[in-house]
């Protein structure tokens, strides 16, 4: 069911498909609004462009998640509001969407009306990426585009040279910094009308995936603060808007408050803008059935849908375009390992202790309750105060409760948005266990023997795994972390649910339950899948002060307590077929394993 039924919202926006070009080609991969609407079906978006004009400030700072749509929007903007170099106004361009007739046609008369300068800093968040070197080359890319527009006679010859030899680029690194307010001037000058400054990734140096400096040394946030900041602020009235586009609103906060700018800001919190990044239920639906492929609706919903900005439950538009271009199928696994790789690099390094919190996440109606630092411009290897943050505005995690962005420090309930991002982390899960082991065939003998109830293969597997992953070495007296090793050690296991564990239900709750299951992600999860499949219930006990013979003890006594506690007193599920009970015991240097088939 959609999220939007589920939880009352079912506004309807008056959803609308643009398909000038007749052949309703999905815009895959593009970015560029002019020739997507010459060639694609784009879902209409428009009055984007009139929250950004209405807005109270003349800067915008918009904050979205990757493949949200805002390169698009900010294609959007300029295509709407640049005036030619050359030849007539396309007043076609718009005609026929939502905002060419919007307020009786009064968005029409800034058409076409304003040099617009278009940055693209997005560049800087590949990995190796030199910061400096993408700031400079984007804003010499966009001197020499904009060259034809300066060449009024009046205007100062030495500035003009100034972007003459930055567009050329044999201009100094002084000199590129210092482009940006020259050229502004210069445009104000020529066209005789206020500048609009697009920028897109301006929150690039802080995403924690560029390398920390350039070619030549420079902090990267200081210049972004010289070449773009600076330049805002002193521009003042020469500027109609600016529209800054970025994950994270920390760093725009801090830059524009501390130059006593005005500016408005949406974050995947705010009510402002909302409805118009990501697709709604509405428009998924629209598209679908566009495409012909009504009936997978629910298919798009249970995969896609479930992030939440503002008032609005969306989909993200990159994710549902991959879906139809991929003829509605579900991800495979080679899909979602890009996914799992782009999260693995925001949490800059994964631990047993941020790993538990994914395997509460995976639980039916999983969350982790803590509050969003949207203020913070957060570090480069996020702490684990900082993590959950980067995970939410990076789109990994998502929020019902967006009243009151403006409370820091209030708890809110983060959980995963859909099922794309859940098999997503459980790839996460399954390969930081099998790195874990220096030989990952250990890992699989353990999953095996688990299967098949190898008392000898199990606990050889697990007793070098133990040592491979350094369990108990830094806190040797607690049971928790070989609790989360065995937990971790069963995602994955072939024709099995996610492995659930009731370690929160009260003190000394150590047992996990694997249920057979019907559905798997793709082939490789069928690899060694048993005919006759058990539900299998695992309990351990751990005291570091046992000799050899109490450690076998311990096993014995974790066994028998999945009978005494009832821990398996229930049906098997179908496919599954009979039970398989595991006792562990632990001592922080050996473990012993034993095992009861029903």
């Amino acid at each position: 069911m959609s999220e939007q039924a589920i939880y009352g919202d079912t506004a309807y926006y008056g959803v609308e498909l643009i398909d000038r070009s007749g052949n309703g080609a999905l815009p895959v991969g593009e970015h560029d609004f002019a020739e997507a609407m010459d060639r694609c079906v784009l879902v209409d978006k428009t009055m984007f462009i009139a929250d950004v004009l209405d807005a109270d400030a003349s800067v915008v700072v918009c904050c979205r998640p990757e493949g949200f749509g805002k390169s698009m929007n900010l294609s959007m903007l300029k295509a709407f509001l640049e005036r030619p170099a050359v030849g007539q106004v396309d007043r076609g361009l718009f005609a026929g969407s939502q905002i060419w007739d919007a307020a009786s046609g009064r968005y029409r008369d800034e058409y076409a009306c304003y040099p617009v300068i278009s940055l693209d800093f997005s560049g800087a968040t590949r990995r190796d990426a030199a910061v400096a070197d993408v700031v400079r080359d984007a804003l010499s890319g966009e001197c020499a585009r904009l060259l034809a527009l300066l060449e009024a006679p009046d205007l100062a010859r030495d500035k003009v040279r100034h972007i003459e030899r930055v567009a050329r680029g044999v201009a100094s690194a002084d000199e590129v910094d210092s482009v940006l307010g020259v050229l502004i001037e210069l445009l104000v000058m020529a066209c005789d009308e206020q500048v609009v400054l697009l920028v897109d990734g301006y929150d690039a140096v802080w995403l924690g995936r560029a390398s920390a400096r350039g070619a030549s040394g420079a902090d990267p946030a200081k210049l972004f603060d010289c070449v773009l900041f600076d330049v805002i602020a002193a521009a003042g009235d020469s500027l109609r808007l600016a529209c800054l586009m970025g994950e994270r609103p920390g760093p725009a906060e801090a830059a524009l408050s501390s130059r006593n700018c005005s500016y408005c800001l949406t974050t995947p919190l705010s009510t402002w803008c909302d409805r118009w990044f990501g697709f709604s239920d509405a428009e998924v639906e629209a598209l679908l059935n566009h495409a012909g492929r009504e009936e997978y609706l629910d298919d798009a919903r249970e995969w896609l849908e479930g992030y939440r900005f503002g008032r609005a439950y969306c989909s993200s538009p990159a994710r549902v375009i991959g879906f139809l271009d991929r003829g509605c199928t579900a991800p495979v696994r080679a899909d979602l390992y890009g996914y799992a790789d782009c999260l693995s690099r925001v949490v800059a390094g994964w631990n047993l202790d941020r790993l538990s919190v994914l395997f509460d996440l995976l639980e039916a109606h999983g969350c982790v309750e803590v509050p969003l630092c949207l203020g913070a411009a957060g570090p480069e290897a996020p702490s684990d105060d900082g993590l959950w943050t980067a995970l939410y505005l990076s789109g990994f995690l998502t929020t019902d409760m967006t009243e009151e962005p403006e409370h820091g420090s209030r708890l809110r309930a983060l959980r995963l948005p859909n099922n794309e991002l859940r098999q997503a982390l459980r790839l996460v899960i399954i390969e930081w266990f099998e790195c874990a082991a220096e030989d990952i065939q250990d890992v699989d003998a353990f999953r095996d023997g688990l299967c098949c109830g190898d008392e000898d293969t199990v606990r050889q597997a697990l007793d070098r795994i133990l040592g491979d992953a350094g369990i108990g070495a830094t806190d040797p007296d607690a049971p928790l972390p070989y609790h989360l090793l065995l937990q971790g050690l069963c995602f994955g296991l072939p024709g099995y649910a996610n492995p659930a564990s009731r370690r929160k239900c009260g003190a000394d709750r150590w047992d996990i339950q694997v249920i057979p299951t019907g559905a798997v992600l793709d082939v490789a999860d069928t690899i060694g899948m048993l005919d006759e499949r058990p539900l299998i219930s695992i309990n351990m006990m751990y005291d570091p002060g046992v000799d050899a013979l109490g450690l076998e003890l311990l096993a014995v006594q974790a066994l028998l307590d999945i009978e005494r506690d009832g821990i398996d007193k229930i049906r098997v599920p179908r496919p599954g077929v009979g039970r398989l009970r595991w006792g562990f015991g632990f001592d922080g240097r050996h473990v012993a394993a034993v095992c009861q088939r029903l």
